[in-house]
């Protein structure tokens, strides 16, 4: 079966389609479409993105230490830059593509959109990284040893120790952030992708 002829068919067929959507059952059952799967976990990703950060506008709030204030600030601002980024990508994922549009065209460009969207927040939140580390750092061994923020970065050990600790962390961060999208997204893309290369079989 050719798919795209049969996808640029239905524009005629509106009336049919009316009636089969109009059946109840039909209607409240939940799509599968990797477009509308991926749609509803990124408004699900925004709700955490939201609440994490409020959640570090308290700690913002409650902390006085510079050096985690300054961590604090450079991630509120990351993440409200991720907020209205993936907002954007959200408006833009469609739930349904118009009969009138290439199927393949409509559906690749969808997919060339969401790895782009998040290849850009992956870049960037390398850089974001190191500071929310040195900040989690800080507020932690304030927190545990009972010493000022400026005491413990003059201890050369402690620098050391956080020098270690980013040099770890820093791609451990950024390969678990990767699994988390994988376990999010990454099934639904599959899909998409193969029907992709399904419509260019035919």
């Amino acid at each position: 079966m050719d798919i795209e002829n049969t996808w640029k068919n239905i524009e005629g067929s509106d009336g049919l389609l009316d009636k089969v959507l109009a059946n109840p059952g039909l209607r409240n059952k939940p799509s599968k479409h990797p477009l509308v799967k991926l749609r509803q976990n990124l408004l699900m990703g925004l709700g955490w993105a939201i609440a994490i950060t409020i959640g570090y506008i308290l700690l913002l709030i409650f902390f006085r230490i510079w050096q985690v204030n300054l961590a604090l600030v450079i991630m509120i601002a990351f993440n409200s830059w991720l907020i209205v980024l993936s907002w954007k990508q959200y408006k833009r994922t469609p739930t349904s593509i118009s009969a009138a549009l290439s199927l393949k065209d409509e559906l690749q460009s969808n997919y060339d959109n969401f790895r782009q969207w998040w290849r850009i927040q992956e870049r960037v939140s390398l850089f974001v990284y190191p500071f929310a580390l040195a900040g989690g750092f800080i507020l932690g061994a304030t927190i545990g040893s009972g010493k000022t923020a400026d005491q413990l970065m003059g201890n050369p050990r402690v620098l050391i120790i956080l020098l270690i600790t980013m040099l770890i962390m820093v791609p451990v961060s950024f390969y678990f952030a990767r699994l988390l999208f994988r376990l999010s997204y990454g099934k639904h893309l599959e899909r998409l992708k193969g029907l992709i290369a399904e419509l260019e079989e035919e």
